[in-house]
């Protein structure tokens, strides 16, 4: 008993020790990590390069003596010698740099490593080249403080991976297209949360020999793509290409040249009949193999509604089923020939329910479900389960139907696909991030594409009531405060807007976005305002907190983050413009209709409306041009022109609307007409 005792007074001594110092956030949480007492200063740390060390070992302790000189002020000087060192590595392995297709069946021990810190310097030990970088990644957030007083903690971490594929789809089909630069900084900050796989999801945006006038100048080049590949493969990070190779053509299709192509007139899908379509599919084929080093291909082949919606009334009998079976398996073929391993979509599952059984047997199912529903998740999972297949699973970010993602919804839906997958021996696991709806910034979707990537690494989701503060912890440690209450603020408002705005949604589930810019003044949209009045002065409250929030992080910020955190503050004024724009027309409304006809004549009604510096109408058309402004730079900072002037046509549009019920107004003043007043709706017909 007494032992008992002292081994307690000890063990409490030892807790007190560590927590008197704030220990560092860890995303993704390391597998093992016992903290020490003391800490090591990161200035005057020394590490020894060899000669002989290959590129990918270079790189990563390249990496790591620039994270520390940024940290410390000093730069890390090269040692003479391994003994000599203060930062020792082993790599056992060498080679390995990206996931190969034995990833989820060799043990899974690639991407390994154990850190030590003790007074005495850092020393890592790793599989391969990839540990030595996630070792890297996971000193970067165990660091604290600036400059002399910069230090690492005394500690003992042993980590590897839940799953063995962990990835993020990006779509650069529907909406804006990233630039080089932005796709770059988008890779830096998938790669601190360990993520090996990064999906390419393309329709027709990247340059094919043969194919010039297809999206002229709307698309990547190869000589870019070969560049994000290189840049990707650094970092540990396998660029696959996602490409559709039966449905979700119509940029392709719409063209006269290969409308012929297509089953239906400018649809979406090839006509797996026409042998026309083979020849291109093989020219495709080998262009892509040839362009991308991956050992994956994902496929795609979802949503084929139009070969099933003509199936009933096309004159020559369609059977969708075998259609889609014979294109699979014709795609299947000819990519075996290039030694590729294909992923493909199961959703065709909900209408033929035996479709999985005829796969063809190398190809890899992908469930994708994008609901927090545990039975819609089960819909898709259950038939693979049946066949005994091998699967990845597929959340999303809730993101394409709203100028920021549904929070909670994402988190849930994320969690759920998680379970799932783990209780089933998932492969792998993907973040989708989908820009169907265009108008929001994908940099909207970082922190939820972060909470995916961390939660596949670690096989748990982090708590999603505390994720916006430790995430805001590690990414902006001098704006923490501050990024957390925006983040949280926006998302609530995002919350409160879903009561006042989504019944129609043009297949957007629970979007807020098409409905945000409807005509204000129509009765259907005056009676919804007057209804969620309250609602949406909330999504104004919280989004004005969160642009005061993101104004002063922006005061404090280095220049990297500084673009960041602009298109952050664009995308709260959007979301305030979306309830603003609404309660603009109910008070300009009831303005005119309370002052003009329930009460005596009200001169100074046309001054509330139509005064040329303060009044209602005034504000609505200065907010909209500033706004438009802004979402222009924000746009570019991230995006190719693309869809631009597509996007700020809305703004237009609204504009157009408020300043013509500004000369209405004004003309009704100045022919001081006689007629029986009426109310505004009828009177001035308030209409884009």
């Amino acid at each position: 008993m007494k032992n008992f005792w002292i081994s307690c007074i000890i063990v409490f001594s030892w807790l007190g020790a560590v927590s008197a110092q704030q220990r560092p956030v860890l995303l993704p949480a390391p597998q093992s990590i016992y903290y020490g007492q003391g800490e090591l200063p990161v200035q005057n740390l020394t590490v020894y390069v060899p000669s002989n060390a290959t590129a990918d070992v270079v790189f990563a302790l390249s990496q790591l003596r620039k994270l520390l000189a940024e940290r410390s002020g000093k730069p890390v000087l090269v040692s003479p010698s391994a003994t000599a060192s203060t930062i020792r590595y082993s790599v056992k392995s060498a080679g390995q740099e990206l996931p190969g297709t034995n990833e989820a069946t060799n043990g899974n021990t690639r991407e390994h490593y154990t850190l030590t810190i003790t007074q005495k310097g850092i020393d890592i030990t790793a599989q391969t080249s990839t540990g030595l970088y996630y070792a890297v990644q996971t000193i970067r957030q165990l660091i604290q403080g600036e400059g002399t007083k910069a230090s690492l903690p005394l500690v003992t971490i042993s980590d590897q991976p839940k799953l063995a594929y962990r990835g993020v789809m990006m779509d650069f089909a529907h909406g804006g297209l990233l630039t080089v630069d932005e796709i770059k900084k988008q890779i830096d900050f998938l790669a601190r949360w360990k993520t090996n796989q990064y999906y390419f999801y393309n329709e027709v945006s990247i340059q094919l020999d043969g194919y010039s006038t297809l999206n002229y100048k709307a698309n990547y080049s190869q000589a870019q793509i070969k560049t994000i590949i290189a840049y990707a493969r650094e970092r540990h990070m396998d660029v696959i290409p996602f490409v559709n190779f039966y449905g979700h053509l119509h940029e392709l299709i719409r063209n006269e040249k290969y409308a012929s192509l297509a089953i239906g007139h400018y649809g979406h899908e090839m006509d797996p009949r026409n042998p026309a379509v083979q020849t291109l599919l093989k020219n495709w084929i080998k262009q892509y193999t040839t362009l991308f080093q991956s050992p994956f291909i994902h496929v795609g082949f979802d949503e084929t509604w139009e070969t099933k919606r003509l199936a009933g009334s096309s004159p020559t009998k369609l059977d969708p089923e075998s259609l889609y079976i014979q294109q699979l398996s014709f795609v299947s073929n000819e990519f075996k020939q290039y030694g590729k391993t294909l992923l493909a979509w199961t959703d065709m599952n909900a209408f033929y329910p035996n479709i999985l059984a005829k796969f063809p047997k190398d190809v890899i199912p992908v469930i994708w479900e994008y609901s927090p529903d545990t039975t819609a998740i089960n819909n898709y999972l259950n038939p693979v389960l049946k066949e005994k297949k091998p699967f990845f699973i597929q959340p999303a970010v809730s993101g394409w139907g709203h100028i920021y993602p549904s929070a909670n919804y994402t988190y849930e839906n994320i969690n759920l696909c998680l379970k799932a997958g783990l209780q089933h021996n998932t492969l792998g696991f993907i973040t989708s991030v989908w820009t169907d709806s265009v108008e929001p910034f994908v940099r909207a979707s970082w922190l939820f594409m972060a909470y995916g990537c961390i939660a596949a690494w670690q096989g748990t989701v982090p708590d999603k009531t505390t994720f916006a503060g430790h995430y805001s912890a590690v990414v902006y440690p001098a704006l923490a405060q501050d990024m957390q209450a925006a983040f949280d603020h926006i998302a609530t408002a995002g919350q409160y807007l879903e009561k006042c705005l989504g019944k129609n949604t043009q297949s957007l589930p629970r979007g807020t976005l098409v409905e945000s810019w409807s005509n204000p003044f129509s009765a259907y949209y005056l009676a919804n305002t007057n209804e969620h009045k309250a609602d949406f002065e909330q999504v104004r409250t919280h989004t004005e907190e969160a642009q005061a929030r993101l104004i002063s992080a922006l005061q404090a910020a280095s220049p990297a983050d500084t673009s960041f955190i602009q298109s952050m503050l664009v995308s709260a004024r959007l979301i305030n413009y979306s309830a603003s724009r609404f309660l603009w027309a109910k008070a300009i409304t009831d303005r005119w209709n309370d002052g003009m006809m329930a009460q005596k004549k009200d001169d100074y009604v046309f001054y509330d409306l139509t005064y040329p510096c303060h009044s209602l109408l005034v504000d609505a058309m200065d907010e909209t041009g500033e706004l438009k402004q802004a979402y222009a730079q924000a746009w570019l900072s991230e995006n190719m022109p693309y869809r631009l002037n597509t996007m700020l046509g809305r703004f237009d549009v609204d504009f157009g609307l408020w300043r013509k019920l500004h000369l209405k107004l004004l003309d009704y003043k100045i022919q001081k007409k006689t007629e029986p007043l009426k109310s505004f709706e009828l009177l001035f017909t308030p209409d884009f």
